[in-house]
């Protein structure tokens, strides 16, 4: 089960790609009116909050996206949605 330690200040129990994976695979992301902005819903019983991506900035109000600013599980989630998306549309 992934986790963020407090103490090391990083996702533990998994890797990014699994858990932006596991995203897409229990849809657990919603588009909104804002071509830019997705939300990543929780995962039901993990966790309970909704998250907020802005592809186009590369950013999200998560924990490790802030502290870090390197790329979350939340934005590789709605990369591989909008790439799942093209592929579905037949534009890739």
């Amino acid at each position: 089960m992934l986790k963020w330690d407090v103490l090391l200040r990083e996702l533990r129990g998994g890797n990014q790609l699994s858990k932006a994976r596991k995203f897409n695979k229990l849809k657990c992301i919603a588009a909104c009116d804002h071509p830019d902005i997705f939300y990543i819903l929780p995962i039901e019983g993990y966790n309970k909050t909704t998250y907020k991506v802005n592809i186009k900035h590369g950013k999200c109000n998560c924990q490790y996206n802030v502290r870090t600013l390197k790329p979350c599980s939340h934005i590789m989630a709605v990369l591989l949605y909008q790439r799942q998306q093209e592929e579905k549309n037949g534009k890739t």
